[in-house]
C-alpha cells in the first residue's frame, strides 16, 4: 500500500476567493502512483475550506451571496474583541465573519482514487475557499492505496 502526503502552496488575491484545485489535485494523484485508493484534500486554516461543486462562474457569485448574507461581515462577532480574549496576536485580523464561514463550510474532502485519477462527478471540481484573503496558503494531499 502506498501512503504519500503532498502540500500545495497557494496565494490568495482577495478576502473571498474560490480557487479551482482541480488540476494540481489530479497531478497530486498521478505523481504519486496509487491506481486506485482514496485521497484526502485537507484545509489546515480556520479562514478557508475546500468543497466541491460546480465551476461555474455564475453559481460562484451566488455561494458567495448567500455565505455574506448568512455570516455578513458588518456584525458583531465576539471573537472579534480583541480587548476582552486572551493570546490575541499582534497582527491578528477582525475576521470572526471568516471563521464562522470556514466552521460551516468545512475543512476537508475525501476522494475516491480509480484508474490513478479521482472519482469526480462530470461537473464537480474541487475549490480552495479563502474567506480572510489575500494570504499565503496550504491544502494538503494524503494519497492512499495500490
Amino acid at each position: 500500500m502506498t501512503n504519500t502526503i503532498k502540500k500545495i502552496q497557494l496565494e490568495t488575491k482577495k478576502q473571498f476567493e474560490i480557487v479551482d484545485i482541480t488540476g494540481i489535485i489530479q497531478k497530486a494523484i498521478m505523481d504519486s502512483s496509487v491506481k486506485e485508493g482514496i485521497a484526502v484534500i485537507f484545509c489546515p486554516h480556520t479562514t478557508a475550506a475546500v468543497r466541491l461543486n460546480h465551476n461555474e462562474p455564475l453559481l460562484m457569485q451566488d455561494v458567495m451571496k448567500a455565505l455574506y448574507r448568512l455570516v455578513p461581515i458588518d456584525i458583531s462577532y465576539s471573537h472579534d474583541l480583541f480587548e476582552v480574549r486572551q493570546n490575541v496576536s499582534p497582527n491578528e485580523r477582525s475576521n470572526g465573519h471568516a471563521h464562522v464561514k470556514s466552521f460551516l463550510m468545512g475543512s476537508s474532502e475525501t476522494l475516491i482514487i480509480e484508474k490513478s485519477s479521482p472519482v469526480l462527478g462530470a461537473k464537480q471540481s474541487v475549490f480552495f475557499v479563502e474567506f480572510d484573503g489575500g494570504r499565503s496558503r496550504e491544502v494538503f494531499v494524503k494519497i492512499m492505496g495500490e
